[in-house]
């Protein structure tokens, strides 16, 4: 009897010590085509809050020309060499005009293009062969976040995106990109390719979860980032919603010595009754 008894304390002990560790999580859910959205557009950004925790968005592009306001050549990358489907002549992150539209979402409108369609999504249409502009929404979360979905709510032509995660320290800034960055140059600048989602039309593209982080960057399909090959088709998506989740609380796991006083302590009581 005292034998089973030990087996049983022993077995629970250990069925506590391993449940000990698990995270749970809060769902969020990100609407930017409700017109009940509480989305504020603010300028030239739009802020939203969900529960306790609140998302900034800001359009980028790669309309940057070397002759304009940048390095005078595009120097290394993908974008660089004419043979690569990802080469842009103007390579170079700049700030967009980040629009809203009711019902299909967020769009953006770079510094080469008018309000026109496509180009008033996120798109990487561009204006000749060589001028590729990629537009891009960058979000950034109150506190780290894992991205688990996206939905578009508006697409022209093709409709695949490319997902970014900063993985480096310390807050990015109102200039996150500085005059002579490139998209490919994120890949050594702190960001973490994610994936990529291809032909998602208006359904919800679920990830993986695989990290946290307080900066996501969600645009048009670019290959500079994890090198597929993709098609070459233009691509232009409104993005209407995000979903993430937040591990809210993990249990305290004990620390291994804390642990082994108490099967030591166990230990000393049994012995004693067997000794009795």
């Amino acid at each position: 009897m005292i034998k089973r008894s030990i087996v049983g304390i022993f077995a629970l002990t250990f069925a506590g010590y391993a449940a000990a560790g698990t995270t749970t999580y809060t769902t969020q859910t990100w609407n930017f085509g409700s017109s009940s959205s509480s989305a504020n557009v603010s300028g030239n950004e739009v802020n939203l809050t969900e529960g306790t925790i609140g998302v900034t968005a800001t359009a980028w592009s790669s309309s940057g020309n070397p002759s304009y306001g940048h390095q005078s050549s595009c120097g290394t990358g993908p974008e660089c060499n004419s043979g690569n489907v990802a080469y842009d002549q103007d390579p170079f992150i700049e700030r967009a005009t980040l629009t809203q539209y009711n019902g299909s979402g967020l769009g953006a409108i770079n510094l080469d293009e008018g309000d026109s369609s496509p180009h008033h999504a996120v798109d990487n249409k561009g204006s000749n062969t060589g001028w590729i502009d990629y537009d891009m929404v960058l979000f950034e979360f109150d506190t780290a976040v894992e991205l688990t979905g996206v939905r578009a709510g508006w697409t022209s032509n093709d409709s695949d995106v490319s997902i970014l995660g900063y993985t480096g320290t310390g807050s990015l800034g109102s200039t996150p990109f500085s005059s002579s960055t490139k998209w490919s140059d994120l890949m050594s600048d702190g960001w973490g390719y994610q994936t990529d989602k291809f032909n998602i039309g208006t359904n919800t593209a679920n990830i993986s979860p695989g990290f946290e982080s307080k900066y996501w960057l969600v645009g048009v399909y670019n290959s500079v980032f994890s090198g597929n090959a993709g098609d070459s088709n233009w691509d232009s998506v409104k993005i209407k919603k995000l979903y993430t989740r937040k591990g809210d609380s993990q249990t305290q796991v004990p620390e291994p010595a804390t642990f082994a006083l108490l099967l030591a302590g166990m230990v000393a009581v049994f012995r004693r009754k067997l000794s009795a």
